[in-house]
């Protein structure tokens, strides 16, 4: 079921990407070639509307192939037949700028609606003076004694607390010792007294405990704009978060350092599943919200083979008022493609290694 779920899932993000290639170049009058889901070689295909759809062994990706993309024939560049018309190389830069940044938009546009579709269902988001657990990290303190989630914790010692800044504010006074901590379960007060860590391990807080202010207020069905506006600031609080991450990594990268906690499919996949288990599936469509968002992000950046990296030679030809030279261009991404590839294939072991050794 998990990985039927997990399949459909990446299949559209990749889908909803490739379409916007697509649909922009139908709109600027480039002629596309061939439309695949996953990278060959070929299960099978079938040409239809001037164009062959493919689907592919390798469900890595996606693409779509425009005429004018490649280096030329002599035919085509002598323009015999009209080629230049359906041509992506013979159009104006504003047109290329178009087709090459199509598909972020439209993953843009995908994550939008999908926040905007989970808000409408669930409620939107709205900060309360309540301090609720929404996590509860594995061989914590905090699991130990026995907190769970949607316990709201009405005071650490003799704080009372009205913000989750509160809790971390309050319980790092008490490292190595323990804790007096009033929860408020399904409107029973409960005491707990809970040993603090010295020292947090990577990724969670002293207590092990994931902490928000924020709630969920429904809506009624006529105030589904509410939704589309949560939706609009989920995109951007992710695309932040993402971009920050990003940036940090390739300065990482840069400086010879090894990014850690990154994943590939494997990863993916099994964050889909604990997402489903524990949360439901609203929450899994959700996080391919989140993964949208990381698609375009990444999509963007100057690299070769990504969309980021062909709008270089967009913009070179805007500045220049000339065309890049498309062998080299050509050569360019073909080398990008081949060190993401790489990236992908280190990643996936690094998935495995994790597996294996768990």
């Amino acid at each position: 079921m998990d990985i039927l779920i997990f399949i459909v899932a990446l299949s559209v993000l990749v889908l909803v990407h490739e379409f916007g290639h697509f649909f922009a170049a139908k709109i600027t009058g480039v002629k596309v070639e061939e439309f695949g889901l996953g990278l060959p070689p070929k299960i099978i295909s079938k040409k239809k509307w001037g164009t062959v759809w493919s689907f592919n062994w390798l469900p890595i990706g996606g693409f779509c192939k425009l005429y004018g993309e490649d280096p030329p024939s002599p035919e085509a560049s002598a323009g015999q037949g009209g080629n230049k018309k359906y041509s992506f190389q013979y159009k104006n830069p504003r047109q290329k700028g178009l087709i090459v940044l199509g598909g972020v938009l439209m993953n843009l546009v995908l994550a939008i609606a999908i926040f905007s579709v989970v808000y409408t269902i669930l409620g939107i988001p709205v900060d309360t003076d309540r301090v609720r657990i929404i996590g509860v990290a594995k061989d914590s303190p905090a699991e130990a004694i026995g907190l769970k989630i949607e316990d709201v914790v009405i005071s650490v010692g003799e704080r009372e607390l009205k913000k989750a800044a509160e809790l971390t504010e309050e319980v790092a006074k008490f490292k190595g010792r323990k804790v007096e901590m009033v929860v408020d379960r399904k409107g029973e007060k409960e005491l707990f007294v809970i040993p603090v860590r010295e020292k947090a391990p990577e990724g969670q807080g002293l207590l092990g405990l994931v902490i928000s202010n924020t709630e969920m207020k429904k809506i009624k069905w006529y105030e589904f704009y509410k939704g589309i506006g949560a939706g609009f600031k989920e995109a951007y609080f992710w695309g932040k978060i993402i971009f920050d991450g990003v940036t940090k990594m390739v300065g990482g990268l840069l400086k010879g350092q090894v990014p850690k906690d990154v994943s590939g499919p494997i990863g993916m996949y099994q964050a889909t599943s604990s997402i489903r288990m524990n949360q439901g599936i609203l929450a899994v469509v959700h996080f391919f919200g989140v993964v949208s968002v990381n698609l375009a992000i990444v999509n963007v950046l100057p690299f070769p083979a990504l969309d980021g990296g062909r709008i270089i030679f967009v913009f070179y030809e805007l500045i220049s008022r000339r065309r890049a030279n498309q062998k080299f261009e050509l050569m360019v991404n073909n080398l990008g493609m081949m060190i993401l590839l790489g990236l992908i294939a280190l990643i996936t072991f690094g998935d495995v290694y994790r597996l294996i050794v768990k």
